[in-house]
C-alpha cells in the first residue's frame, strides 16, 4: 500500500498527488486532545510546483473508534480527509508556505456501523469525478495508461460500493467517453474534448482555497 502512488481527483475537480505522509501519528504538542500526522499534497501537472503542507489532526474519539492509527488502517481516511478539505476550499496550493490543518473528526465515522463513513454523493457528481479521474490520471499525467475506476479510497470518499462505481463506469463507456476493460479505464477522443471544462473546474477548486487562505491570513 505504501509504495502505490496516491493520485486522486477531488469531487471539486482538483487532481492531487499525496506525495508524503510522515507516519506515525504523534500526540499534539499543544496539549490538545489531538493526534497529528504531517504530509504533503501536490497539484498534479503543476509546472509551478504548487503544493500544500498539511497537519492532519485526528481527535481522540476517532483514534479510539479506529483502534489503530497505522498506515494500513488509516491511510484512506487521511487521504480522503485531505480531499474533503480541498473540496471545502480550506487548503491553498502554494509554492511554499506554512502547515495547513486538516481535521479528521467523527463526521467521517458511523458509530452505528462502527465504520469510516464519508457523505454519500449523488450519482451525477460521481460520474463527473470518474470522468475527471480518467482524464487527469490516465490521459493527462499517466501517458494514456489505464487507471482503476473503482479504487477503494474513491469508494470510501463517495460512499459507493465497488459494484456501483463499476456500473457508473459502464454508463460512461456506453456513452463513448471511456474504454473499459475489467475495472481499468482509458479516455476516448470524446472525453478529451471536455478538457476545457476539466481544467476550468481544477482552477476553480484551487482558487477557492487560495482565496480562503488570504481571508484567514
Amino acid at each position: 500500500m505504501g509504495n502505490r502512488p496516491l493520485h486522486f481527483v477531488t469531487l471539486s475537480g482538483v487532481p492531487v498527488y499525496v506525495s508524503e505522509l510522515k507516519w506515525p501519528f504523534h500526540a499534539s504538542t499543544s496539549g490538545a486532545d489531538w493526534h497529528i500526522l504531517h504530509g504533503r499534497a501536490e497539484l498534479l501537472g503543476s509546472e509551478e510546483g504548487l503544493h500544500v503542507e498539511v497537519a492532519v489532526g485526528m481527535t481522540q474519539t476517532m483514534k479510539d473508534a479506529l483502534g489503530s492509527l497505522d498506515a494500513e488502517n488509516a491511510e484512506g481516511l487521511v487521504v480522503n480527509s485531505i480531499r474533503k478539505t480541498i473540496d471545502n476550499g480550506q487548503l491553498a496550493f502554494v509554492k511554499s508556505g506554512k502547515l495547513q490543518p486538516v481535521h479528521v473528526t467523527s463526521r467521517f465515522y458511523s458509530f452505528v456501523t462502527k465504520k469510516i463513513q464519508f457523505p454519500t454523493q449523488s450519482e451525477q457528481d460521481v460520474l463527473e469525478m470518474l470522468k475527471r479521474r480518467v482524464f487527469w490520471l490516465s490521459a493527462k499525467t499517466g501517458k494514456g495508461a489505464p487507471i482503476s475506476i473503482a479504487h477503494p479510497y474513491d469508494c470510501q470518499y463517495v460512499n459507493f460500493s465497488r459494484e456501483k462505481m463499476l456500473g457508473l463506469a459502464q454508463q460512461l463507456a456506453a456513452q463513448g467517453l471511456l474504454t473499459l476493460e475489467s475495472e481499468f479505464a482509458t479516455a476516448t477522443s470524446t472525453l478529451l474534448k471536455e478538457e476545457p471544462a476539466f481544467v476550468a473546474a481544477m482552477h476553480k477548486g484551487v482558487e477557492a482555497g487560495i482565496a480562503a487562505n488570504k481571508v484567514s491570513a
